[in-house]
């Protein structure tokens, strides 16, 4: 029975590959398939080689396929790009088929290439012509029904075509309910969940890949009333957020490693300052401009000690959409409840890659902790008394809120804010501000290690990040093996990880970088070593075949 499909359209840019990918990634989504969309292009505005793949099924699926069943090859460089992906049943079509004359006799433009091979690749895989014309009619709404019919008209010249010359696929059968589904990217994702912990302000200077998270939040800012800027670099974009954060708004921004290394000086404003603010650095290969469109993991050690001295500071480390939104939304609550700043981790792959996931719960609490103490403001003097508690949590004043009055700047002060160079006020103060880290591993809120598969197994990967799905649906082609995944990597939860790696007899960390990180972070703060180590650098993210064959 067929279950499952891999179908990947190919082109340059300008010749609406992504367009044409997501189009039909909503068709199948319309089928009731669980569907993952995965996109590569170069760093140009024009050209290059572009893809689009989609791996829809009647099960869940969280991860890319490597092997094609169906290939678009739009400017004929295909075959040969994508030829270790392309088996005996692959089908492909090419520009060599009549394709643009197909269009020609419909009566479409030439821009309609891509929607012919739209509908035959309905025929091949056994999909419904007319959800796709359902998509397209939504798609092509506000470009009115001459444009919508003309698209028709292109795709059932397309199936028609394939049902001429080709063999369809058996249709997937499935009883899944999409009315409880969504289907979006873990940047959108990320995105909401800010907008659901009551982020106000976002703030960007676009660097790829987190470039969709200003255009996500830029057109929600109305209908979200939160207030949107695009700034003239990413030095003013911290320094805005962190104005925000000491007047009681809620803010957050979002760049990739070039930036964020930009933003080093203004995080350690926000460390010593104890402001809020929350940074999504979403990663790509460098150092320097590197890769602007490709995939890494190789900032995890930076984000932990990123700016100079010693401050605390929260790194989370999102999976998947649903930890995207679940994880964003927290950063809001535990960088204003720890007054201190919450770094997010995503990459290319995850970020633009797109997810079929459980619709998140359409009303959310947020939890606000500014001016939960008050009594310090209700006292003769200006400034809040600092109180030297367990958790090293100063009481907050906001001010403009409830007639208070915050002192601070980017020195060492002591405990009413006041610069000083004094030996025992600046112990003091470091003394003060650690506490907050064994109060953030007790958080209930915050997330540690979760272990997937069998209590025991005769190996064990460790992982962090975007690499959860691959590793996921890898899973159920390994004989005794499970998995633990880190949503959060600082505070490095010793103990939490120590307990799931017991019932293992071997180890193996997996990782985007060349160095393996977190395999580094593990042992430095555990004195666990794990020898085995699988790694990949390239750009691409690990592909589940890829982790079958290294561990079969």
């Amino acid at each position: 029975m067929n279950t499952s499909f891999n179908w990947k359209i190919t082109g340059a840019a300008g010749e609406g590959i992504k367009k044409a990918g997501l189009i039909f990634a909503k068709t199948c989504f319309k089928h009731g398939l669980s569907v993952h969309g995965y996109t590569e292009y170069p760093s140009l505005i024009r050209g290059g080689h572009n893809t689009f793949q989609i791996h829809a099924s009647s099960a869940d699926v969280v991860a890319p396929r490597f092997q094609l069943d169906v290939l678009i090859d739009i400017h004929g460089q295909a075959k040969d790009i994508h030829k270790a992906e392309i088996t005996q049943q692959t089908v492909i079509l090419a520009d060599n088929l009549p394709l643009s004359n197909l269009v020609k006799q419909a009566g479409g433009s030439s821009k309609m290439k891509n929607m012919v091979t739209l509908g035959a690749s309905c025929f091949l895989l056994g999909l419904s012509l007319d959800k796709l014309n359902q998509t397209l009619a939504e798609v092509f709404a506000k470009k009115g029904d001459e444009i919508i019919q003309a698209n028709h008209k292109v795709t059932q010249a397309g199936y028609d075509f394939a049902q001429k010359n080709f063999k369809a696929k058996p249709p997937i059968k499935t009883n899944r309910e999409i009315k409880d589904k969504i289907f979006l990217t873990g940047n959108q994702a990320l995105s909401y969940g800010a907008i659901a912990g009551g982020m106000k302000l976002y703030v960007a200077y676009p660097m790829t890949p987190a470039t969709s998270i200003l255009h996500t939040l830029a057109a929600k800012a109305k209908q979200a009333n939160i207030t949107v800027r695009h700034a003239e670099d990413e030095i003013g974009t911290a320094n805005m957020a962190i104005g925000a954060g000491f007047a009681g708004v809620r803010s957050m921004v979002a760049t990739s490693g070039g930036g964020f290394s930009l933003m080093t000086e203004a995080l350690g404003l926000a460390g010593i300052t104890e402001t809020p603010l929350v940074i999504v650095n979403a990663m790509r290969p460098g150092p320097a401009s590197g890769m602007p469109t490709w995939s890494s993991q190789g900032d995890l050690l930076y984000a932990i000690h990123a700016s100079q001295d010693e401050f605390p500071r929260i790194v989370l480390t999102p999976g998947d959409p649903q930890e995207c939104f679940q994880l964003s939304k927290l950063a809001q609550n535990l960088a204003e409840k720890y007054q201190l700043p919450v770094i997010i981790l995503t990459d290319k792959y995850l970020g633009e890659s797109y997810f079929t996931i459980d619709k998140p719960a359409s009303k959310h609490q947020n939890q606000r902790y500014s001016f939960a103490d008050t009594k310090a403001l209700k006292n003769d003097n200006p400034f809040p008394r600092y109180q030297d508690t367990d958790t090293g949590i100063s009481p907050r004043s906001i001010p403009g809120q409830l007639g208070g009055v915050h002192l601070c700047n980017s020195y060492e002060h002591n405990q009413l804010g006041y610069a000083t160079e004094d030996s025992a006020e600046r112990i003091q103060q470091v003394n003060k501000r650690a506490k907050k880290i064994p109060q953030i591993l007790k958080d209930p809120d915050f997330i540690k290690p979760i272990l997937y598969g069998p209590k025991t197994a005769s190996q064990t990967l460790i992982s962090w990040g975007s690499n959860k799905g691959v590793i996921l649906q890898a899973l159920s082609q390994l004989k005794s093996t499970n998995f633990i995944h880190f949503p959060s990597v600082w505070p490095f939860p010793a103990q939490a990880f120590q307990a799931l790696v017991q019932g293992s007899s071997k180890l193996i960390t997996l990782e985007c970088n060349s160095t393996g990180q977190l395999n580094q972070l593990i042992r430095q703060q555990t004195g666990l070593e794990i020898k085995d180590k699988l790694l990949k650098y390239d750009g691409r993210p690990f592909f589940p075949y890829e982790i079958v064959n290294q561990l079969s």
